[in-house]
């Protein structure tokens, strides 16, 4: 018997071999929150019966369902491989470093066909017996990363999946212990030319990455459910970042916000400890071209003087794609 509150849920997934087939959830994360919702379509009818004055229940139908999920969790060191795929697409092996025990995935935006998650919510009764709610087909179509200097690196998903299903049993949960969570104290922001960008101070960060998928294809011959969801329009990827008014950092994006000025942006962050000789737990995110937006410094009294200043991602032709890099001891997502 669980304990009959939020402390006692989970949140588990595994990739899907083939789009919207049930593979049951073998890896779980820690989370803040977890959610599954199933969704329907549900038209109501105006045939008239004669005396009647409500709608009539018989030509109330359910005509197709899906489900959603949300999932809030801290960054942590390693089994995030699958969740990054599903977001990013395309085919990621992990590489093994120098013949030690870190391994690292490279994830660059690519197509998200055929990339896909069931996901699992374990939600206790109060008695401490657990529900579970079940996704399959699921595309991570939103995720935002965000860490502040007194905070931990955090990730905000939103999934949209085939097919809802609470009849399934609770996979049983498995957590390895002692998987750290990445930090603001361990966080990296850089900006300049690709590949040769150079560390400002910050205050905080966040990224969000939109994918947007077509999530409302139904025909007949599905079973009242939705085909698989596929690219329908360009990634979405913008931001912010908050910074002391200084000639190196405020100054320094305030000009680019003036000149209009492109430019790469990583926001990294690097465990203390390492895996292995000089490898050590990363999670980095690589913006080859980003334009800047923000209001000039003013002085609104008699405190210190901030700025926060927006980016977004603009493909600069140039063949370098939006990149998440990864180094864990996972050696397989």
């Amino acid at each position: 018997m669980g304990i009959g509150s939020g402390m006692g849920s989970s949140f588990g997934f595994s990739a899907e071999s083939t789009w919207g087939t049930r593979v049951a959830p073998a890896k779980f994360v820690k989370h803040r929150s977890a959610s599954i919702n199933r969704v329907a379509n549900r038209p109501q009818g105006e045939g008239i019966i004669t005396g009647s004055y409500g709608p009539n229940l018989d030509h109330y139908v359910e005509t197709y369902a899906a489900a959603t999920g949300t999932v809030a969790i801290d960054v942590p060191y390693s089994k995030m491989g699958v969740l990054l795929n599903t977001l990013m697409g395309g085919s990621v092996t992990p590489t093994q470093q120098g013949a030690s025990a870190a391994y690292l995935q490279t994830h660059v935006l690519a197509d998200t066909y055929g990339k896909s998650i069931t996901g699992q919510v374990g939600v206790p009764y109060r008695d401490g017996t657990v529900k579970c709610h079940e996704l399959t087909g699921g595309k991570i179509t939103s995720a935002e990363f965000s860490c502040a200097m007194d905070g931990l690196l955090q990730a905000n998903l939103q999934i949209d999946g085939k097919k809802f299903d609470d009849s399934q049993t609770l996979a049983s949960v498995s957590h390895t212990a002692g998987i750290k969570a990445f930090h603001g104290g361990q966080m990296a922001f850089k900006i300049g030319t690709y590949n040769s960008e150079a560390a400002i101070s910050v205050k905080d960060v966040s990224c969000t990455i939109e994918r947007p998928h077509d999530t409302e294809d139904y025909t007949t011959n599905a079973s009242n459910f939705k085909n698989q969801q596929v690219l329908n329009g360009p990634a979405q990827i913008s931001g912010s970042v908050t910074v002391d008014w200084t000639l190196a950092d405020g100054k320094a994006l305030q000009d680019l916000v003036v000149a209009n000025t492109s430019n790469s942006v990583v926001m990294e962050w690097v465990g203390a400890t390492a895996i292995a000789s000089t490898y050590y737990p990363t999670f980095r995110i690589t913006l080859p071209s980003v334009t800047w937006d923000g209001d000039i410094q003013g002085a609104d009294g008699a405190n210190e003087l901030s700025s926060k200043f927006d980016f977004t991602w603009r493909d600069d032709s140039s063949g370098n794609l939006p990149t998440i890099t990864y180094m864990s001891t996972d050696t397989a997502l």
